[in-house]
């Protein structure tokens, strides 16, 4: 909690994955994945409340071992492949109830993600005023290997701003709920970027992904209180 302020986490964990089947319940790293996002709640000194919305019985049972028992299963509406995370949150808002000044969107597929950026993205919101905080990550490559492709296929280096160029990682979203409920969306006018390195900001979709996450996890590095 900041000062009166409250804040809820939503881990949004379905187990349908068309490219990385039944992939927030696959063991990395020696625990499943979600664990990885659920340890770096538990040690965040903002989250008030946390809740997993999940449709699978495994991130349920892994949620309930480390003390988040899921208090609803998601429903199947919700469960798909093309069900929408704002649907998601909004559900979670109503099946918890209750005066809630900030949501945290922490999705299972940013396992590298610390407790230190979650705190540091709520914290943003709070002192700027921000409707809503993006977790971004710079671009994996600097600035001269990036150029233009015209329709003849003729390669032109540079002619890209990448110098405020960032990619949105996923792995750590704040936003207003009212607000947030409004526009269905975290990008909403003035939404502020927190960044993050592209090691802790890694997301996991596919079956290279989770490789390359798993041998990530020696090279995260520490980040400021």
């Amino acid at each position: 909690m900041i000062g009166d302020r409250r804040v809820l986490a939503i881990v949004p964990a379905r187990g349908g994955s068309q490219r990385l089947i039944a992939k927030n319940a696959r063991p990395l790293a020696g625990r499943p994945m979600v664990a990885w996002t659920l340890e770096a709640a538990r040690d965040s000194a903002l989250i008030d409340h946390l809740v997993v919305s999940t449709d699978d019985p495994a991130v349920a049972a892994a949620a309930a071992e480390m003390g988040w028992p899921p208090p609803f299963m998601r429903p199947d509406h919700l469960s798909g492949a093309t069900a929408s995370v704002i649907d998601a949150i909004e559900h979670a808002l109503e099946e918890v109830g209750g005066r809630w000044d900030y949501v945290v969107l922490l999705q299972p597929t940013s396992p590298l993600r610390t407790a230190g950026d979650i705190d540091q993205a709520i914290r943003l919101c709070d002192e700027t005023g921000a409707p809503a905080v993006i977790g971004v990550s710079p671009l994996p490559k600097p600035p001269g290997f990036y150029g233009r492709v015209d329709a003849a296929g003729r390669y032109t280096p540079g002619g890209v701003d990448l110098d405020r160029t960032v990619v949105i990682n996923g792995a750590v979203y704040v936003g207003r709920p009212d607000i947030l409920m409004r526009d269905r969306t975290f990008q909403s006018e003035g939404a502020r970027a927190y960044s993050m390195p592209a090691e802790r900001g890694w997301d996991v979709d596919t079956p290279a992904e989770f490789a390359v996450c798993e041998a990530l996890f020696p090279f995260r590095t520490a980040e400021s209180a």
